[in-house]
């Protein structure tokens, strides 16, 4: 293998193989440790606890992983609010993969298991899709914020850990869980212990896939949470290793997340990544430091002009928003406000920075010169809501290049 075998960087050896050194793709000495949690004041919210950046590509298993990330820094409660679920757009790809899941895996009137269910959206689109029983663990699940109860949703507030049982499953999902877990691989190979003997119980997972983020050099889906960062060629091998079979890998969602579909059949061995996969993804993480330095140049020169004539606005208060607001610097204060369609994020404020966050109909009242969009997936539905609330607003969309998401059917 072509990487170092000292660690430039003094940090800890790959958590996925433990081979220390590696390709550095991102160092950031101070950002939140939360991006998502509900911060009630300003004050609050500038506040926030810190962590450190040190994403680091492994040239034995080609994982990018924080390599100064600490779990212990992490406190997901019922305070952590991430939900998609008001967006139409998100819904409807939601719902179309529910419906994608549950026909190719036979699922019909039989049992899942959501791991990180969050508020249950998914696990309710689950059921209305045909599953007959959703079990929803999460450890920040609330009754409360679930709502009118289904008695085909049972509510786990816990973590998943190797002692869960599972003999009652017919399949296990998960959305956006493993790249905040800080090994992957430890849940997978629970996952396949818990499931031996068992190989028709499929696992179906998405998660962020991060061949996309090193080719546009989307230095906003970069952030603490994320603590591990895969592209679909080193996701598969993380499966594999792990002794699953994938049957499926594919992209979605305007190619940002990757579908993987496997079953517990092939037995665990050593992850191992061909030098030829390495070199590119060296070559990609060049590509990625000198785009996002580009772009994050480019957006504050924008800001800045706009900022000039009137009011400037980030769509999307979540982790993008704060890494983004993050990565600006000084130029972030020229930023009036973030909007969110979340109703349980008006009022609040965002990590790290403070920006108030406010519903997108006060819009209508105080008009955007300029607002920019942290997802290319919502330009349509967020130009729709500007053309209704303020009409005059140029709209920026990072990673406007990429293509629209496709409805799974």
């Amino acid at each position: 293998m072509s990487a170092p075998a000292t660690d430039p960087l003094d940090v800890r050896p790959c958590p996925l193989c433990g081979r220390p050194g590696g390709e550095p793709l991102l160092d950031v000495a101070s950002v939140p440790v939360h991006s998502c949690l509900v911060m009630e004041s300003r004050a609050e919210a500038v506040s926030i606890a810190t962590g450190a950046l040190a994403v680091v590509l492994c040239g034995a298993c080609g994982a990018m992983t924080n390599r100064r990330f600490d779990e212990q820094d992490m406190a997901y409660s019922a305070r952590y609010e991430d939900s998609q679920a008001f967006s139409t757009t998100f819904v409807d790809y939601a719902r179309g993969l529910a419906g994608r899941w549950v026909d190719t895996w036979a699922l019909r009137g039989r049992t899942v298991l959501e791991i990180g269910a969050g508020r249950g959206d998914f696990s309710r689109l689950l059921v209305a899709a045909g599953a007959g029983r959703v079990l929803a663990m999460d450890p920040t699940v609330d009754a409360h914020r679930f709502g009118e109860p289904d008695p085909r949703v049972t509510l786990v507030a816990e973590a998943y850990d190797a002692g869960t049982d599972l003999a009652s499953v017919d399949a296990v999902a998960m959305r956006h869980v493993l790249e905040h877990v800080d090994d992957p691989g430890a849940i997978l190979r629970a996952l396949r212990h818990g499931l031996d003997g068992r190989p028709d119980v499929p696992v179906l997972v998405e998660i962020p896939e991060a061949g996309r983020i090193l080719a546009e050099g989307a230095f906003w889906d970069v952030y603490h949470e994320h603590c591990n960062y895969l592209t679909r060629e080193v996701a598969v091998e993380l499966f594999e290793s792990c002794g699953f079979v994938v049957r499926s890998a594919t992209l979605a969602y305007g190619d940002q997340y990757l579908l993987v579909e496997a079953l517990p059949v092939g037995r665990p061995r050593p992850m191992r990544l061909p030098d030829a996969a390495f070199a590119r993804l060296v070559r990609a993480a060049a590509g990625f430091r000198t785009a996002a330095r580009t772009q994050v140049d480019t957006l504050a020169r924008t800001i800045e002009e706009h900022a000039r004539t009137g009011r400037v606005v980030v769509w999307g208060s979540g982790s993008k928003g704060t890494a983004f607001l993050h990565a600006l610097g000084p130029t972030a204060r020229l930023v009036d406000a973030v909007v969110d369609v979340n109703p349980h994020l008006s009022g609040k404020y965002v990590a790290g920075t403070g920006h108030p966050i406010l519903a997108p109909a006060t819009l209508a009242d105080d008009p955007a010169g300029l607002v920019v969009a942290m997802n290319p997936v919502y330009a349509r539905e967020i130009r729709a809501d500007l053309d209704r609330l303020s009409p005059g607003a140029t709209l920026v969309a990072l990673g406007a290049d990429l293509p629209a998401p496709a409805a799974l059917a």
